[in-house]
């Protein structure tokens, strides 16, 4: 019997570095037992599975991070992380995007990001560091 793979991104994305922008690839899928995360990039690669997308995601932007590369997604954003719920329910697909003010917008976290809005892209403990002291606000 011949496992059945979901296919969900396989497309062209940028990645971000201090030298400017190198085009990549990102490709996401699901087999049944774990979601696989897959970015290359220039002479870059690196790929994880994990039980959902953005814990998945996340082990790639640290395999990235030494070469000064930060994929240009949603989910490499400061203000993006996923609830709980989407991380158990969604695959971690799905994330909630914080502004400055006002409620949270849910967004994919495989979206791209503008150019001028690389600003948001952070590091993975960058990222962590923001959703500790939002989640210590109890604005959630």
């Amino acid at each position: 019997m011949t496992k059945q793979i979901e296919v969900f991104y396989d497309r062209r994305i940028v990645l971000v570095g201090g030298d400017g922008v190198v085009p990549g690839h990102l490709f996401c899928s699901f087999d049944g037992k774990g979601y696989t995360v897959r970015i290359t990039g220039g002479a870059e690669a690196s790929e994880h599975m994990s039980w959902n997308l953005f814990t998945a995601l996340t082990q790639v932007r640290v395999d990235l991070e030494p070469e000064g590369l930060c994929p240009a997604v949603e989910g490499a954003c400061r203000n993006v992380y996923p609830s709980r719920m989407a991380l158990e329910m969604g695959g971690g697909r799905r994330a909630q995007r914080w502004e400055a003010t006002g409620r949270p917008r849910t967004v994919d976290i495989f979206d791209d990001v503008r150019a001028e809005e690389y600003g948001r892209l952070a590091s993975v403990a960058e990222q962590l560091v923001w959703i500790k002291e939002r989640r210590g606000q109890r604005h959630e």
